[in-house]
This record gives C-alpha cells, sequence and structure tokens, in this order.
C-alpha cells in the first residue's frame, strides 16, 4: 500500500507514522498512552484499508480524528486537529512571519535593507521555476549559498574546501597557513591531513635538533582559524591524522586540555589494517 502525499508524490504505507502521530496528540493533553498502545489503535484505524491500493494522507488524518472523537477523547482529537492546522497554515504561508525559528534563520542571510520577497528572488536568479520551489519550500540551497548568491565581493558560495596537506618543510606548512586563512576571509571552512609532518623528537636535516612535532602546526592552524572570519563569520577547521602516526596519541587527547586546538575539529582516519589489529587484539605500530 502507498500513501499519496498533498503535492502527489507517494511513499510506502507506514503504521508506524500514524501512532508517533497520535502518541504526540496524546501527550500534548498529558495521556501517557505508549507508541504499541498507539500502534495497536492505528491498526485499528487502518485495518479496512485495501493493500493494492494508494490511500490519500488526508483521509487517514481523518480517520485519526474520527477514532479519537468516536473513543470520547475529545482533548486529544482538538491536539490533533490543531497540529493539522499549523501543518496546513505552514503549506499555505512558508514564509509566514511568526516562525521564530525561521526568522533566526533569515537574520542570517538576508542583506541590509533586503525583505524576504527580495530574498528569494535574489537566490533564485530571479527564475520564476525557483521561486516557486523555495517559496514551497519544497527544496532550498545550502547556507553559505543563500548568504553569497548575488552579493558584491570575493565571497564564496561553497562552506568547505580540502587544502593542500601540509608537507613536512617550513614553507609548506605555512603556505597551508596563509591559504586556509584566505579561505576562511572568503566565508570558506577547511580541511587537512597533518600526517605528512614529523613526529615530535625527530632529527631534522640530519642536525642535533629535533622537531616540535605535529600539535605545535596544528595549534598554530587553529589560532589562524578563530583569528580570521569574514562577517562574523569564523573560519571553521577539520584536522585529520592518520591512525600510525606516532604523534596520535597527542592528537587524540589534546581535547582534554580546554585551552587546545579550540578552533578546530579533529578526525582520525582509520585503516583496515588497523581495524583487523583491533579485532584480533594485536599490537600495532606507529611509524613515519
Amino acid at each position: 500500500m502507498y500513501v499519496v502525499k498533498r503535492n502527489g508524490t507517494k511513499e510506502p504505507f507506514d503504521l508506524n507514522k500514524i501512532a508517533i502521530a497520535m502518541h504526540k496528540a496524546y501527550l500534548g493533553v498529558g495521556i501517557e498512552l505508549s507508541v504499541e498502545e498507539c500502534l495497536k489503535q492505528a491498526l485499528k484505524i487502518t485495518k479496512g484499508y485495501p493493500k493494492d491500493q494508494e490511500v490519500n494522507i488526508e483521509k487517514i488524518q481523518d480517520d485519526v480524528e474520527l477514532f479519537l472523537m468516536e473513543s470520547k477523547q475529545y482533548e486529544a482529537a482538538k491536539a490533533f486537529i490543531k497540529y493539522r492546522e499549523r501543518q496546513r497554515n505552514e503549506r499555505d504561508h512558508p514564509w509566514a512571519d511568526n516562525d521564530d525559528r525561521q526568522n533566526l534563520i533569515m537574520s542570517k542571510y538576508l542583506m541590509k535593507g533586503e525583505t524576504k520577497k527580495d530574498f528569494i528572488k535574489r537566490i533564485a536568479f530571479g527564475k520564476s521555476a525557483l521561486e516557486k520551489i523555495f517559496r514551497k519550500k519544497e527544496a532550498i540551497f545550502g547556507g553559505r549559498n543563500l548568504y553569497a548568491i548575488g552579493r558584491d565581493g570575493n565571497i564564496t558560495g561553497s562552506n568547505c574546501y580540502v587544502t593542500e596537506d601540509p608537507q613536512d618543510n617550513l614553507e609548506s606548512i605555512y603556505r597551508v597557513d596563509y591559504q586556509i586563512a584566505r579561505t576562511y576571509s572568503y566565508g570558506g571552512g577547511q580541511g587537512m591531513n597533518l600526517s605528512k609532518i614529523r613526529p615530535k623528537g625527530a632529527k631534522v636535516n640530519n642536525s642535533s635538533n629535533t622537531t616540535p612535532g605535529v600539535m605545535v602546526f596544528a595549534e598554530k592552524y587553529s589560532h589562524t582559524t578563530l583569528n580570521t572570519q569574514q562577517d562574523q563569520r569564523r573560519g571553521a577547521l577539520m584536522l585529520v591524522m592518520n591512525i600510525d602516526h606516532p604523534d596520535i596519541i597527542d592528537f587524540i587527547t589534546t581535547k582534554l586540555d580546554l585551552n587546545k586546538i579550540n578552533g578546530a575539529n579533529i578526525s582520525i582516519a582509520l585503516t583496515d589494517d588497523f581495524m583487523k589489529a583491533v579485532e584480533t587484539d594485536s599490537k600495532w605500530t606507529m611509524k613515519f
């Protein structure tokens, strides 16, 4: 059996969705009826539906209302009716001014002096077909697209970029630092793998000098992220390290110190070999 939605699309019939909607209606009036009990009620409501035909979503909701009324659950029926009214109003007026959540989002993306109507027209490039889709909230661009489209200046339309991974030399390490700063200034975020930087204590150029390790440079990239922004939008950074890098323990535990690497998220790049070692409880060798 398939359910025909209001926009004409179809989806497989799911009894659980009816049960959950009824459960919420009951909770809204202080009746603590379990989802399992609501599932039994939903089964009674829909038992007469032909399994080889389609059923309209409006009929299902009408039948739920009728069941609640006949069961003398008048308050729950009222709550369910109000829920349907809210949903109907949202469909008829998807960009209404009384939606606080929407207004919060819109405040981040509207240009100065721009109305919601102007906003929709701008992000739709003036194309009526796109405007129709956006007004109905059938689809919408990602956040950074909503901000950047139609604005002047060097502004990125994408949220995330992957820069070159810093190599094991100062020229590359500081070049990457410059690249991520420029990306942040345009409003984008960055991601990189730090595994090509030699670990803490390793010799440098066959001299007596040793390297400070990856974490020093990870902290530098974190500071750059915190200190570079565009239109009050702080940069965003993802730092990655391979699981076999000798500095991996320091990398994993760095977030235990709230004063370190607080301008970046961290991620560990696992391998099949590592997961096999976990499964067999084998020793794991870190190398560079």
